[in-house]
């Protein structure tokens, strides 16, 4: 048994075997490697190392990504953490993984102090899948995360500790329409300052760097939090086929948005809202209920999905949470749980 670093662990031909034992949904030795450069070039942390096990024959059982750095970048989580995580539901590979992980982050000297935990998978990009899915279904959009439930049991087994879950919100509305216009137009008026935009991908393009910066003033005070960039925005505008955007402006600042992109899978169309932020100044006043509404309506007539997808979520966002719970009442509502864990050396 032994432990590969660095290039030499993205064996992109291996890396796919093993994602096809593990995964809900395969995916292709490019769009593994797609992915894995990815979450490289687009972390904030200084240092990014694939990190991969081998079992006593020679094959890969266990891959991920290493991020550490010596700056505290993701709050509440620390100076390193793992993401990307490609693994055989077995604990002892789960296990082997993260001491070597743990081991080479602290031989590298790179931090001033001693690594003893990792947290994961979390990953401090928008544009990377976080979170081991807690329940079974098909449904799988944008690279998340695909493994099955043996891999979270196994994790389990192998000493890692629940940290926090995110939660999605997959709601089908009633065959009567969705019931909240009264809500809308309340909210709406509340908001008389609140000019509402509709932008496609060239807009968002253009709006960039102003939806960075609503972004980072909305979340830096939140758990896992890791500032985004102008260019992350820019890459998810250009790159995810058909993306739109709810955008909340006032006197051409952006305070507000949240954005969209149709899906498809075996179970038919789905419209998914997968990232938002609100400005300080407006969280607490409606505005984010605003803004999924509006979207709801134009996901629904405009776009013509029928179900829509709500991510992310932390699970102690309460008032979000209960906003959401209440918006999607009617009709059929799923929600499912991306899970992150800690897992920690024993002690001595």
């Amino acid at each position: 048994m032994s432990r590969v670093i660095g290039l030499a662990a993205c064996d992109w031909y291996a890396l796919q075997h093993l994602d096809q034992q593990v995964s809900v949904v395969g995916r292709t030795q490019q769009q593994i490697e797609q992915r894995v450069i990815a979450a490289c070039e687009h972390s904030a942390t200084e240092h990014n190392i694939p990190v991969a096990w081998q079992d006593e024959h020679g094959n890969l059982v266990a891959f991920c990504i290493v991020h550490f750095d010596r700056r505290a970048t993701i709050n509440g989580v620390g100076t390193a953490y793992f993401s990307t995580l490609i693994a055989l539901p077995q604990a002892s590979a789960l296990q082997a993984l993260m001491h070597s992980s743990i081991d080479y982050i602290n031989s590298s000297r790179l931090l001033p102090r001693q690594v003893t935990e990792l947290v994961g998978p979390l990953h401090n990009s928008f544009l990377i899948e976080r979170g081991l899915r807690t329940f079974e279904s098909d449904f799988n959009v944008f690279s998340l995360p695909a493994n099955t439930l043996a891999l979270a049991d196994a994790m389990t087994e192998a000493g890692f500790h629940k940290e926090k879950d995110l939660i999605e919100i997959v709601f089908e509305p009633p065959a009567q329409g969705y019931q909240y216009q009264a809500l809308e137009d309340k909210l709406t008026q509340r908001l008389a300052d609140i000019q509402f935009v509709h932008c496609g991908q060239d807009e968002l393009v253009a709006k960039s760097q102003q939806l960075a910066d609503c972004y980072n003033r909305a979340w830096e005070r939140n758990w896992g939090y890791s500032p985004a960039s102008k260019g992350q925005f820019e890459v998810a505008a250009r790159n995810i086929n058909n993306i739109s955007a709810l955008i909340a402006e006032r006197h051409g600042e952006v305070v507000g948005f949240t954005m969209f992109a149709p899906a498809l899978n075996q179970q038919g169309l789905y419209g998914r809202a997968f990232f938002t932020g609100v400005a300080p100044a407006y969280q607490r006043k409606g505005l984010s209920v605003a803004l999924t509404l509006k979207l709801s309506a134009i996901a629904l007539s405009v776009v013509g999905r029928g179900r829509i997808s709500v991510s992310w979520m932390l699970e102690d966002n309460i008032m979000v949470l209960r906003t959401m719970r209440h918006l999607t009442q009617e009709g059929v509502c799923h929600e499912r749980a991306y899970r992150i864990y800690r897992y920690a050396t024993p002690a001595e």
